[in-house]
């Protein structure tokens, strides 16, 4: 049953509403995690979307009186993507203008927000950043060095080292992500292996449980086979009759529970997979698999179903991981699923008197880039994340105000209406977020190896990953 929430209502309702005596401090609240937790969106982390943050939102709600924030002028690092045209199909792509710079890069002390866009659970361990870098005009490893900086201590490590009241940790998305992005699940390249998954956020956690006084909640992994940058291509060309006539991939015909990404949407445009007869066809087929060419790895387009099962089958066993490790420390967890299982199933409803859903540019949740949400989205992982604290620890935290968020100046126009599916998500919008979620190759020219690889970080905990690792930014 779909659900309404009213928000104007829901607004003169929390007017007054104070935090009230909470048995969670949140006096320094200290966010760790990845591009879901930077409140990046639209391929780029910029100042507008990284205040509407779930951890900003949730700092201001409870009355955090410093959250710190590696903000980001505008037009964003990378450039933002944008709506460069919409008829006759939507046309997504970066303007070609410079990108935004740091805005308070001098901050004395490791911010609060501690989300890095492309990291996963090796990162949040062992890499670290130097602003100097970015500075220079070196974009290797720009997300780290913008916002861990000092060049020495890790997100970890700086997390601990403010001592914070309380953490949430969202770490793994990046972990599984590349299976869907690159179209091509493979262990230990595009989806982390279960033991090393289990190992390193065993060390994670335990660094944080031992080393700090804090409450901890850790959040669950959400599908990341439901999101828009997987679901709203068509394995067909529909033709006027109504019937579907399926587009050719490289392993033969696409059947019609097959998933083409937006990365092959700017391949179909130009007439790759569409079958002999149909307009404009070039007669070569969409790429299934992740190819390396020259050292750089080139995606797949296509994930069929046996692909989809193995991505959600990883994804099940490293939220198993992530609710045993919790139990055993005395973390609470925080099951996102519940909130984007109601997205995706198209039951969450109306808010403010607007239908919102998972669908790419219709359905006003995600952002340009399909894969982040958009400040709707991050509002209402806020609005759950805050209910979720207020009913574990008994907290009375003022609920976000979605009326400014869905809003803002009291305009309402709600999400745009355009045929999403005929969508091109540009070779240059593709490239961007294949960038931020770019497997590990050993010997790929963008690969580094992550500085202070196999760094120690205080635990009793052991941790078992390879010296050396690399990854590709």
């Amino acid at each position: 049953m779909k659900r309404t929430l009213f928000i104007c209502t829901l607004a003169v309702l929390l007017v007054g509403l104070s935090a009230g005596a909470q048995s969670a401090d949140f006096s320094r609240y200290v966010a760790l995690g990845d591009s879901l937790t930077a409140g990046f969106s639209s391929g780029g982390l910029v100042q507008t979307f990284q205040q509407g943050s779930y951890p900003a939102l949730l700092a201001h709600q409870a009355g955090t009186p410093d959250f710190e924030q590696p903000l980001v002028s505008e037009p964003g690092i990378p450039v933002l993507l944008t709506l460069q045209a919409l008829l006759p199909n939507p046309v997504i792509m970066a303007p070609d203008v410079a990108p935004g710079s740091p805005i308070n890069a001098e901050y004395p002390a490791p911010y609060n927000n501690l989300g890095v866009p492309g990291a996963n659970l090796y990162d949040l361990i062992h890499t670290t950043g130097n602003i100097m870098n970015l500075l220079a005009g070196n974009q290797d490893n720009v997300m780290h060095d913008l916002i861990l900086r000092d060049g020495q201590h890790t997100a970890l490590e700086q997390a601990i080292g403010l001592q914070p009241t309380f953490v949430t940790m969202w770490i793994g998305n990046n972990d599984i992500l590349g299976a869907a992005v690159y179209g091509t699940p493979v262990e230990g390249v595009t989806m982390t292996p279960v033991a090393d998954f289990q190992s390193m956020y065993q060390t994670a956690l335990g660094a944080l449980a031992t080393n700090t006084s804090a409450d901890i909640v850790v959040v669950t992994l959400p599908d990341v086979a439901a999101i828009p940058f997987v679901t709203t291509v068509k394995p067909y060309i529909t033709l006027p009759d109504g019937s579907h006539v399926p587009l050719i991939g490289s392993n033969g015909p696409l059947p019609e529970d097959a998933y083409v990404t937006l990365n092959g949407a700017a391949l179909i445009a130009q007439g790759y997979g569409l079958p002999p007869g149909i307009p404009g066809a070039n007669g070569e087929p969409l790429p299934e698999d992740m190819q390396v060419v020259n050292g750089v790895p080139v995606p797949g387009v296509v994930l069929r179903q046996e692909e989809i099962s193995i991505i959600r089958d990883r994804t099940a066993a490293f939220n198993n991981i992530i609710r045993d490790t919790a139990a055993a420390m005395g973390a609470k967890v925080f099951d996102i699923n519940d909130l984007f299982g109601s997205i995706v199933r198209g039951d969450f409803g109306v808010l403010g008197g607007i239908t919102l859903n998972a669908d790419f540019l219709t359905g006003g949740i995600f952002s340009y880039d399909g894969v982040h949400p958009q400040a709707v989205g991050y509002g209402l992982v806020a609005m759950s994340l805050i209910d979720f604290i207020n009913q574990t620890y008994g907290t009375s935290i003022p609920q976000v105000n979605m009326f400014q968020i869905l809003c803002p100046g009291g305009d309402c126009a709600g999400p745009a209406e355009t045929q999403a599916t005929h969508a091109v998500f540009s070779a240059q919008a593709a490239e961007q977020v294949q960038r931020i979620f770019a497997p590990r190759l050993a010997n790929a020219p963008m690969a580094r190896r992550a500085t202070g690889a196999h760094r120690a970080v205080r635990s009793d905990h052991v941790l078992k990953v390879q010296k050396g690792a690399h990854r590709v930014q």
